[in-house]
């Protein structure tokens, strides 16, 4: 009986990641259409790079849905009522795979259908991930925690480079109503297991405390993990809008940089999830995330550099990589920033703080890539990354948090 009781837990917890994994990988692949499928598809059809920055306002609502969450968590747990996070969820998905059927539906050539589409789109897979993120905390064990952390920022990953990749390698080979077709297609898929998805019950107790964004601020290591964020986003999030265009201004085909970014970006991601857990574990994490800031540096520094388009494209993919391994040891210790009786809101501060840099830097990037040109935005970011590896390997951003404490292994 007990035998029988622990495998059905274990398949609940097994389809509950399923479902988590695929709301998370349906999200990013509109941020990976926005912040690297179109620039790059807009820059064969000739927009300047100036326009191309803007597109980074494409990120806003991630930056912004802070200020919509309570409405969006007093909705999903209504008083005296059951949940709707599961209607809520698939609902939102199926109204995401309906607004890039819309497009497709527009032939994906009315530029203006797309970026209304695609501004509505973001602004829907923000909200989804507020209710999405407060369901996963409450439906999983503290020993499913990290599956799911897992589920979160791999499905994430994965989104961001099939949106970036795969999508553009069918808008160029067969045009932009297909890519858009396959996305409305593959997100309906996603949402499929929310349909058959039984949430557990859920104490009521734990939604009598409205979240504080006031006592957040409060907390001193809240501050300094704000801090960390912004000075970690400095670098990457100049240029990462810059790299497809980059390489298309240098003479790589476009469906040569598709298959970059997406089968070549997926083994970077990969490759570089693997490297920052390692480095992690073998040192502390600021030791792996300087490692992994250098990474970036050294990278940047040699796209700037006068060498061929094939150390150029390797160059991308190290640089690649090396984010990928800063966002494993960055969230290890911004994880230690939220450990407090708050965590959930701690930690969107965080990321809509980091959303709000790569709107902005995504503006800067752009513009000063067209006044003074790549080389010039590409040594700027590399002495941005230099900086903050110098910083966070001389200088802790709060009270031990650097230091490897026993602690550490159980979050």
């Amino acid at each position: 009986m007990r035998r029988s009781e622990t495998t059905s837990t274990g398949d609940r917890a097994g389809f509950l990641l399923v479902a988590i994994a695929g709301v998370y990988v349906a999200q990013s692949l509109v941020t990976g259409v926005a912040a690297q499928a179109l620039p790059a598809l807009l820059r064969s059809q000739g927009a300047s790079l100036q326009q191309l920055g803007w597109l980074s306002l494409l990120m806003l609502p991630w930056a912004l849905k802070f200020a919509w969450a309570p409405w969006i968590e007093r909705w999903r747990l209504p008083a005296g009522s059951a949940a709707r996070s599961r209607q809520m969820v698939l609902g939102g998905q199926l109204m995401l795979a309906a607004l890039f059927a819309l497009m497709a539906a527009g032939g994906g050539r009315q530029v203006g259908l797309v970026m209304v589409a695609l501004s509505l789109a973001a602004l829907l897979a923000a909200s989804i991930d507020v209710a999405c993120d407060g369901f996963a905390i409450e439906q999983s064990q503290p020993s499913l925690r990290g599956w799911v952390n897992v589920a979160q920022v791999g499905g994430s990953y994965a989104g961001l480079l099939l949106g970036g990749g795969l999508f553009l390698l069918v808008a160029q080979r067969w045009g932009m109503a297909q890519g858009c077709f396959l996305l409305a297609s593959l997100i309906a898929l996603l949402g499929l297991p929310w349909w058959f998805l039984r949430p557990g019950s859920v104490a009521r107790s734990l939604t009598r405390r409205p979240a504080s964004l006031s006592q957040a601020w409060r907390r001193p290591t809240v501050r300094r993990g704000l801090v960390l964020t912004i000075l970690l986003a400095i670098g990457p999030r100049l240029v990462m809008g810059l790299t497809g265009a980059f390489l298309l201004d240098h003479g790589m085909p476009l469906e040569q940089l598709a298959w970059l970014q997406g089968a070549g970006g997926v083994l970077a991601g990969l490759t570089g999830a693997l490297l920052g857990g390692l480095l992690v574990r073998r040192w502390q994490a600021r030791v792996a995330l300087v490692t992994a800031l250098t990474l970036q540096a050294l990278a940047l520094l040699c796209l700037a550099g006068a060498v061929p388009l094939l150390m150029q494209a390797v160059a991308v993919w190290v640089f690649s990589m090396a984010l990928s391994a800063t966002f494993v040891a960055n969230y290890t210790l911004l994880m230690r920033c939220a450990d407090g009786p708050q965590p959930g809101v701690d930690f969107t501060l965080f990321q809509c703080a980091d959303a709000c840099m790569a709107v902005v830097l995504g503006i800067v990037g752009g513009w000063l890539a067209h006044r003074l040109g790549y080389s010039a935005v590409l040594g700027l970011a590399a002495l941005a990354l230099a900086m903050a590896g110098v910083a966070v390997y001389y200088r802790g951003t709060g009270p031990d948090l650097f230091s490897e404490k026993p602690s550490d292994a159980d979050a």
